[in-house]
């Protein structure tokens, strides 16, 4: 009986080990994901505000600079929790609609809206795009804003 008690002790203290261990690595992967997550999310606030701008000068109205400043503020909202890569995802999503906004008004593209290599490779298993739609209605459940009614305001959706 003794046996299977230190047996049972000795599987249970090496799980233990084994989980901190594997915690210790994944939360230490990548220890600049809060640097990273910054800088994303203050690229796609400049993607954002030159949308903004051309949405503004030609008035063609998708609903994707709407959507961006939505997913860009839940994005901030998950930074502020510490929710790097959660932000990093959402911050993407921002983005890439921006620069929709930007081609539908015949703007030029920044070289901004291009994620980096680092970027890419952070953010390349994410969630697909409906999903982080659902999330950010899950977490900011609203109206959905108009493109019309958001050119009259200006934006800030960065990180300083």
């Amino acid at each position: 009986m003794r046996f299977k008690s230190a047996v049972a002790s000795c599987v249970v203290l090496s799980l233990v080990i084994i989980s901190a261990c594997a915690t210790h690595v994944v939360v230490n992967e990548h220890p600049n994901y809060k640097i990273i997550a910054r800088d994303m999310i203050n690229k796609t606030a400049f993607v954002i505000r030159v949308a903004h701008r051309d949405v503004n000068a030609h008035h063609v109205y998708t609903g994707d600079l709407a959507r961006a400043i939505d997913h860009q503020k839940f994005a901030r909202q998950l930074f502020r929790g510490s929710e790097y890569l959660r932000a990093m995802h959402q911050t993407k999503r921002a983005r890439n609609l921006a620069a929709m906004a930007i081609k539908a008004n015949m703007g030029e593209v920044p070289s901004q809206a291009y994620l980096t290599e680092k970027e890419l490779s952070m953010t390349a298993n994410g969630p697909s795009d409906e999903q982080l739609t659902r999330e950010l209605h899950a977490a900011m459940p609203s109206e959905p804003m108009q493109d019309e009614a958001v050119v009259k305001f200006g934006v800030d959706e960065d990180i300083k």
